[in-house]
């Protein structure tokens, strides 16, 4: 009996542990993707791999990067996992949440849309297959985004060297690219900045985009209950409310 309460004192005999939860290191754009990515973890879709990953047992581990780099360093194993789009080259090396040989979008984090932007007194325009006026002018993009459209297959020049939706929109007002190409929160935020731009969207949206917790293949085959609980049919935030759906 007294060696039993010696080792219940001295803390080496505690019983059944709890399991520890898997760590998964999520890297993130340093460049805001305001409001479902941002470089302090405040992001829309942040918060949901949260609620996410509060129920499937796993801890997340935030890194801030250039996008560039997080995708390398889920390449090299520096990171497990990253927010975004379907691209199939990433298959690769990362997992999707799939059915049927497509990514499946119930188990993503919500939908993004994206417009197009033009100058007032401008006439370029997209009727939803093409574009119309641009010429020579070229499309801006904001370096380094997935689009899911592959906007050079579409015959039209394109700019993509803007590092920010502020830069890009910039671009925009002083006449550098015809049209640019933005996710309508985004660019509502910088345009409020920018009371005296003259800037207006196009009625027609260009595209909108599925957006998935997407986990290295290693991760995957590592944790693959965890992974497959983070990749949850029946996300807690449909169920909330209706405001609370992914969006568009």
């Amino acid at each position: 009996m007294r060696a039993w309460l010696l080792l219940l004192l001295t803390g080496l005999w505690a019983g059944p542990l709890q399991a520890q939860p898997v760590k998964l290191r999520l890297c993130t754009s340093d460049v805001p993707f305001h409001p479902y990515t941002m470089p302090d973890g405040s992001g829309l879709f942040q918060r949901r791999l949260a609620l996410l990953a509060r129920a499937a047992g796993v801890e997340v581990v935030p890194t801030v990067a250039p996008r560039a780099r997080c995708l390398q360093s889920t390449r090299t194993g520096a990171a497990d996992a990253l927010i975004g789009v379907f691209a199939p080259e990433r298959l690769a090396w990362m997992a999707y949440p799939m059915r049927e040989g497509v990514a499946d979008e119930e188990r993503g984090l919500g939908r993004v849309r994206f417009l197009l932007y033009r100058r007032v007194g401008t006439h370029f325009g997209w009727d939803g297959r093409r574009f119309t006026g641009l010429g020579d002018q070229p499309l801006g993009l904001q370096f380094g985004y997935q689009y899911g459209v592959k906007v050079a297959d579409l015959g039209v020049a394109v700019d993509d060297r803007a590092t920010s939706a502020e830069q890009l929109m910039a671009k925009l007002a002083r006449g550098r690219v015809a049209l640019a190409l933005m996710q309508p929160e985004q660019a509502q935020l910088v345009l409020s900045r920018m009371p005296d731009a003259g800037i207006e969207a196009l009625d027609t949206p260009f595209t909108s985009q599925a957006f998935y917790v997407i986990v290295t293949q290693d991760f995957w085959r590592r944790h693959p209950e965890q992974v497959q609980r983070l990749w949850s049919a029946n996300p807690p935030w449909a169920a909330s409310s209706p405001s609370a759906a992914p969006g568009p």
